[in-house]
């Protein structure tokens, strides 16, 4: 029960990070932010691992170096640096509707890497979700725009961080939810670094005029790094993958009223009908699979 708690409770912090994430990356350079909040986050786990007397087992992470440099791979570096781009180029209250796709591509690597039959009313709700990204991204004009560039990035990274997944539950077991993230996030960090100074000038990260939106990747980090996937690595332990992915779909319920109150943001009818097309099409989906659970 606790792990499906977690499962939860995850999105809905996830899907706060994420709008106040969007705001400060319209400012901030992606790549700086991915690094540094990164670095920021292992350094407070690691600080809580130390105050909670827990110790990082080596000879787990020794023995999973493969699975390890897999999950590095997919999560905090490809696939949150194609979210973190994402987001500087969309709306924060689209992106976490775009997010939503993150169980059917789930469900695709279940087919392709583990043989599973794909059903034909996944095919058919599968059908409907795209057509709902569609007319959330666009509001029924069909141009190619920025924004749209963003929504595509994000569902690229939906497409790396599902199959996460898979290594993120053999990890998680091992060695813990806290430890995991602060050991990913903190190696991802440092190799991001060094890209960070080549590539970044320094205005763009040093600048006092942008303390504020510094302090809004603060808390989106402390949301989505500390909470939101220590406790998504933690329901693995006992989860399935594929139902802590369906459950995601919970996260806008929260995050939409936060964008339009807190920050204005908002969507027109149209949109809104694609939004409420996501959500029924993941709701549906993890309906079925808790359905399947308690069987």
């Amino acid at each position: 029960m606790q792990g499906l708690i977690e499962a939860i409770i995850s999105p809905f912090f996830s899907s706060l990070a994420t709008i106040i994430a969007a705001q400060a990356l319209k400012i901030l350079n992606p790549l700086a932010v991915r690094s540094f909040g990164a670095l920021f986050a292992a350094l407070v786990l690691f600080a809580v691992i130390k105050k909670s007397k827990e110790k990082l087992d080596a000879k787990a992470i020794k023995s999973s170096i493969p699975d390890l440099s897999k999950l590095i791979l997919l999560r905090p570096l490809i696939g949150n640096l194609f979210l973190v781009y994402g987001l500087s180029l969309t709306s924060g209250i689209k992106a976490i509707f775009f997010t939503k796709v993150e169980p059917y591509f789930v469900l695709f690597w279940h087919w392709f890497l583990r043989k599973e039959k794909v059903r034909l009313k996944h095919v058919v709700l599968l059908f409907f979700h795209i057509a709902g990204a569609l007319i959330l991204s666009t509001g029924g004009t069909f141009r190619f725009e920025r924004t749209q560039m963003g929504d595509l990035l994000i569902i690229i990274s939906m497409f790396f961080l599902s199959l996460s997944y898979f290594y993120a539950e053999k990890f998680s077991k091992k060695l813990g939810a806290k430890s995991t993230v602060a050991v990913t996030e903190g190696i991802a960090g440092v190799v991001l670094l060094p890209f960070v100074f080549l590539f970044v000038p320094v205005n763009k990260y040093a600048n006092l005029s942008l303390l504020v939106p510094w302090m809004y990747i603060i808390v989106a980090v402390l949301l989505f790094t500390v909470l939101s996937l220590t406790l998504w690595y933690s329901s693995l332990k006992t989860v399935k993958g594929w139902m802590v992915s369906a459950l995601r779909s919970l996260g806008p319920i929260l995050g939409a009223p936060v964008a339009w109150i807190f920050f204005g943001q908002k969507l027109t009818l149209i949109q809104i009908g694609g939004a409420v097309v996501i959500l029924v099409t993941s709701s549906l989906i993890a309906y079925e699979h808790l359905s399947k659970e308690s069987m």
